[in-house]
């Protein structure tokens, strides 16, 4: 992701808090929660899987860097990971806080003034789906979550291109305009876990880190075979040639020699969430323009 998705959009790579999925009745047993009807949401991709679910109704506020869908663009923004306003959270009254785990002093806040907190992980493939129904069942629609699942996952069917291999750096993060500082996907990650569905191997695969930032001489070291350039806000053709562009001064690099740096941008490409499918669909077109130059 560029740098402003960074320092805006966490990347959720902490560990699942572990949360009670019951309240307890004074001297009674166990008793599910009321489904929620005033949910508050500030990560995009937990916003997005509630209109996805069909809850938009219920969602009363949202987090700062939220784009789709236009519904939930309308709602009141609450801030994001890193300000949240618990004054505006606390007046819209809110029965649920659907949270990643990066936002635990939110957590921590919200807990003492009688908010319930659902944390969903979404790091993984594994962890969005299982996300999917999570909420679901704890919104009261757990048919919901399976159709969405159901339809998530055949739009995430393995579709390895022909041929070998290829070598693919997934680039994620890096100062517009120069080679330096660049952030890339490695193992772990659902970019990863997407790159492999479609037969490619992750040229980071064996980085010790979710998301390492590298330098260029590990790039060159690395000999990709393609460069994916993945943005979170939409770029016109011309800010597209210019990441291209950036690149040129590797041209011993495989990936700039042949030509093989794509850029894949738009708000839907970073989130790990229900419009996974469309990047998907996106990486393997970019993957077969490559193939084609080869």
């Amino acid at each position: 992701m560029d740098c402003r998705l960074i320092s805006r959009r966490a990347l959720f790579l902490l560990p699942l808090l572990l949360l009670p999925a019951c309240r307890g009745r004074e001297g009674g047993s166990p008793t599910a929660p009321a489904p929620a009807r005033r949910i508050i949401a500030l990560t995009p991709s937990l916003t997005e899987t509630l209109f996805a679910l069909g809850l938009g109704d219920r969602v009363v506020g949202v987090g700062d860097y939220t784009y789709w869908p236009d519904e939930a663009v309308r709602k009141p923004h609450l801030g994001g990971l890193f300000n949240p306003n618990l004054e505006r959270i606390v007046s819209l009254r809110p029965d649920l806080a659907i949270l990643g785990p990066s936002e635990r002093d939110l957590i921590a806040k919200l807990r003492p003034l009688n908010v319930d907190v659902l944390v969903v992980p979404n790091e993984s493939l594994g962890d969005v789906e299982r996300s999917f129904h999570t909420i679901a069942r704890r919104c009261g629609v757990p048919a919901a979550g399976d159709r969405l699942a159901a339809d998530w996952r055949a739009g995430l069917a393995p579709q390895p291109l022909p041929g070998a291999p290829l070598k693919v750096i997934l680039s994620v993060g890096r100062p517009a305009g120069r080679l330096g500082e660049i952030t890339v996907a490695g193992h772990g990650t659902f970019l990863d876990e997407l790159l492999g569905r479609l037969g490619a191997v992750n040229a980071f695969a064996d980085s010790p880190t979710l998301y390492p930032q590298i330098g260029v001489e590990e790039i060159v070291a690395r000999k990709p075979d393609a460069i994916l350039e993945l943005r979170s806000d939409p770029q016109t053709p011309a800010q597209a040639a210019a990441i291209v562009h950036d690149w040129q001064a590797l041209s011993e690099v495989p990936a700039v020699r042949n030509q093989a740096v794509e850029v894949i941008a738009g708000s839907f490409v970073l989130l790990p969430g229900p419009r996974l499918p469309q990047l998907y669909r996106e990486m393997r077109a970019a993957l077969v323009r490559v193939r084609e130059k080869r």
